[in-house]
């Protein structure tokens, strides 16, 4: 473990294509640890104190903040690990999602410094890669500003099931809760095949 984390280990050149970022380097990590035969990985984005710790919660700066450091720094990261999980030979064995735990408003709010988007659950993006996804594809689509689900709505827990099932779990696996009551693992979430290559 102490070995996989250890990033220095890899040349600059490598570490500079993630972006030299603690998102970026976590990622490295995470590359690192599924490379030792880790099963589940999991990054979270801190950006480690710039733009009030960096977070995507864009309620104010919005646009300063994306352009400057979110999505430079996101782009370098993500294609960083699927480029270097692809040279390698993992990613179609690995499964790679990137989510938050909700969307952003569909309509920038100008009364904040800098405006702002604010939480928004009716509608966002996930992106998946790898691990028998298909490359490329894009499953559903909202109204033409974003802010509701037109077609194929996937939900949360349709993403657990699927990814379950991806990982040769079946999702409607249950565990007992305190009270022995038998919940599934993916509550009422479907395997979607649409996103299968």
């Amino acid at each position: 473990m102490r070995e996989a984390l250890d990033i220095g280990r890899e040349p600059l050149k490598l570490r500079e294509s993630y972006g030299m970022t603690l998102f970026g380097q976590a990622c490295l990590a995470a590359r690192r640890l599924v490379e030792a035969g880790c099963k589940f990985v999991t990054v979270f984005w801190d950006g480690f104190g710039q733009f009030s710790a960096c977070a995507w919660d864009t309620h104010a700066n919005h646009f300063p903040r994306l352009k400057e450091y979110l999505l430079p720094g996101f782009d370098l990261a993500y294609s960083g690990l699927l480029n270097d999980l692809q040279s390698r030979g993992l990613l179609d064995e690995t499964l790679v999602l990137w989510l938050s735990e909700h969307g952003r408003t569909p309509q920038i709010d100008s009364k904040p410094k800098g405006a702002g988007r604010h939480h928004w659950s009716r509608a966002y993006s996930v992106a998946l890669a790898g691990g028998g996804v298909a490359q490329g594809k894009v499953v559903g689509s909202t109204d033409r500003i974003g802010g509701d689900v037109r077609d194929t709505p996937v939900s949360p827990k349709d993403l657990l099931a699927t990814s379950f099932h991806l990982l040769g779990i079946d999702p409607h696996t249950t565990v007992r809760d305190l009270q022995g009551r038998p919940l599934p693992i993916a509550g009422e979430g479907a395997v979607r095949p649409e996103l299968f290559a």
